[in-house]
């Protein structure tokens, strides 16, 4: 038997293991841990996917009624509106979701195209647009008739700081290419035109025709390398190329000389220029003589068109595709249509008069450069 010493001496061991083990082991909670799953959390709202369907639905119909009475809609989007949060389909509803979506696109789409195609130049504009067309017609460094012409007048306005033009970056600019094109496309047959006409009747000489040219564009002389090229037009006048191809045929056949040099170019055109004399009569003869060419006299807009002239890109009948010009100015334009034009511009006309085209006698040498024989060539003294 154990004696009660032998107990108590035991008794005592076990409290003082007992208080050894308390200062090194943590001890267990009291209380037991909360299952997640047994009993909900006092401090989360339960889930509405939780509930059942129709009381979800009805709850975000509830709440949609309340936020219409905050926000005013009319009678179509209200139906609208109740139409999806009565949807209690998740697919569905994210279908109509995305319908709406592309119905607000297709709306600000068309606002966009509306803006546009409302935009017209002014009339002070419009009389800009063609003081500037007729000068880089009229420049016997223009590289191309049939090319980025509009780009380079949009180009030269902007530097000579032309009013009403819309901001560069702003969607009106697509309208002012189009006005651009168009009164390009005008003028440039009422040019033709007036050429053409002196191929039949009286010989008109080529200080006479230029001189009835130069009107459209005050500050622009007659010059030798100007004579060059107005006998040049006349030529390929008498050729009957179609409407169409007119100025392509030009363009293709200035590409052809400058591909042989500036010396080629212009010995090239001399030619022209004779025989244009033999045809038509001798501008020596005439009472027209030449001018200066464009200088630092002249005023900052035509030299800013001066500048630029040589710098236009052209383009062929597969690049026409690409051009930021409206269709009906592509290459494809129908005689009626051009004859529409030539009938607009003989209407539109600006009526500017010529500036004094007296100062050296006709004829003489014309360099390259004068005559726009290189792609950043032009007349000295800009």
């Amino acid at each position: 038997m154990s004696s009660s010493k032998s107990l108590l001496q035991r008794s005592r061991d076990q409290r003082a293991r007992r208080s050894q083990q308390a200062v090194f082991e943590t001890p267990q909670p009291s209380s037991p841990s909360l299952d997640p799953t047994s009993s909900p959390n006092p401090f989360v709202a339960p889930s509405t996917l939780t509930l059942p369907l129709a009381t979800r639905t009805n709850q975000l119909r509830n709440f949609g009624e309340q936020a219409l009475k905050k926000i005013k809609l009319d009678t179509e989007s209200e139906a609208e509106f109740r139409t999806y949060i009565e949807t209690s389909n998740p697919d569905e509803r994210n279908a109509m979701q995305f319908l709406n979506t592309l119905q607000v696109k297709a709306f600000l789409s068309k606002s966009l195209q509306d803006r546009v195609t409302t935009w017209k130049s002014s009339p002070s504009l419009l009389k800009n647009i063609r003081k500037f067309v007729w000068a880089l017609l009229l420049l016997p460094n223009v590289h191309w008739y049939a090319g980025t012409n509009e780009n380079t007048i949009i180009e030269a306005m902007r530097n000579s700081n032309t009013p009403d033009l819309p901001p560069s970056d702003s969607t009106e600019c697509e309208g002012l290419i189009k006005d651009v094109a168009r009164e390009y496309s005008v003028q440039r047959s009422t040019l033709k035109k007036k050429i053409a006409d002196t191929l039949v009747g009286k010989k008109v000489d080529i200080a006479t025709l230029t001189a009835s040219l130069v009107v459209h564009s005050e500050h622009v002389n007659a010059t030798m390398g100007l004579y060059l090229r107005v006998a040049l037009i006349r030529l390929h006048c008498s050729q009957g190329h179609s409407t169409a191809a007119f100025w392509p045929k030009i363009d293709e056949q200035l590409a052809e000389l400058r591909n042989e040099g500036s010396e080629e170019l212009v010995s090239a055109l001399q030619i022209v220029y004779e025989d244009d004399i033999e045809t038509h009569g001798d501008p020596a003869k005439s009472e027209f003589k030449t001018g200066a060419a464009v200088s630092s006299a002249n005023p900052k807009w035509l030299r800013n068109i001066h500048s630029l002239a040589p710098l236009i890109q052209r383009f062929s009948r597969q690049q026409g595709t690409k051009r930021r010009r409206p269709a009906e100015f592509d290459l494809e334009n129908t005689e009626e249509q051009d004859s529409d034009r030539d009938q607009d511009a003989e209407k539109d006309g600006d009526g500017t008069e010529g500036a004094d085209n007296g100062g050296a006698e006709n004829g003489g040498a014309v360099s390259g450069d004068e005559y726009g024989g290189a792609a950043s060539g032009g007349e000295s003294g800009n």
